[in-house]
């Protein structure tokens, strides 16, 4: 009996250093992981705040966009204003010149 309580004690300490080992591995994989998870969570944020700033930018250029094309247009509406001064004043020479012969 005494030989059976060695063999299994002999077999308990084996299958004890075993699970020792295997904890040990295992806690060392679930410390390599807990890493790559903070990198990741890491690179997500500094990822977010990439977006944000992104997103300000996009938002700023699309304000200065419509600022210009609304200069734009009343740039052109101030082109179109004096043309259409520059054909009436000729308009109105030719009704002159118009007039000026039908007096002779």
């Amino acid at each position: 009996m005494a030989d059976n309580s060695k063999v299994i004690l002999t077999s308990l300490r084996a299958h004890i250093e075993e699970l020792t080992s295997q904890h040990a591995r295992l806690q060392t994989q679930c410390n390599e992981l807990q890493e790559q998870l903070n990198r990741a969570h890491n690179e997500i944020e500094q990822k977010d705040k990439r977006i944000e700033e992104l997103t300000n930018e996009l938002a700023q250029r699309d304000v200065r966009y419509k600022n210009l094309q609304i200069s734009q247009k009343a740039e052109l509406d101030t082109r179109q204003l004096q043309e259409n001064r520059e054909k009436f004043a000729k308009l109105v020479r030719e009704i002159d010149k118009c007039i000026s012969l039908l007096n002779e």
